[in-house]
């Protein structure tokens, strides 16, 4: 499993890198997984010390194609969750959501979530997690 979830996690960093068009000093990337629902979303520090931006917001703080951009997004949660299929062919316990943290340097972290997802109201769900995580 170890060889398959890095390989995975390069994914994850070459796909964020491509879709954020300007240096970022860190990115925080979300992937949720449970029931017959997923969703993936991002936020990243820019380089020269902005707040935050928020993945949704990228194509039109930079006049990029909305449809593009999104597709692009969606592939990047189709990565993040081929993760989750590594998890249940190892015999892991699921998770249903999971945050990668990558630094610049190259340096990343996992968190995975194991709670119940499916009474939560998705726009709490993201405020919660842009709470623990900084934004």
């Amino acid at each position: 499993m170890a060889r398959k979830a890095e390989e995975i996690y390069q994914a994850l960093a070459n796909q964020l890198n491509d879709l954020i068009p300007e240096q970022w000093e860190k990115v925080l990337l979300y992937v949720e997984d449970w029931d017959d629902s997923s969703t993936a979303y991002f936020f990243y520090y820019p380089a020269e010390g902005t707040g935050p931006v928020l993945s949704h917001d990228i194509p039109e703080r930079f006049d990029m194609d909305s449809d593009d951009f999104e597709m692009k997004e969606y592939e990047l949660g189709e990565t993040g969750l081929t993760l989750q299929r590594v998890f249940r062919e190892d015999g892991q316990t699921p998770w249903t959501s999971f945050t990668f943290i990558l630094e610049k340097s190259g340096r990343f972290k996992v968190d995975y979530g194991y709670e119940d997802l499916s009474e939560v109201d998705p726009g709490e769900q993201r405020e919660a997690w842009k709470a623990k995580y900084g934004k």
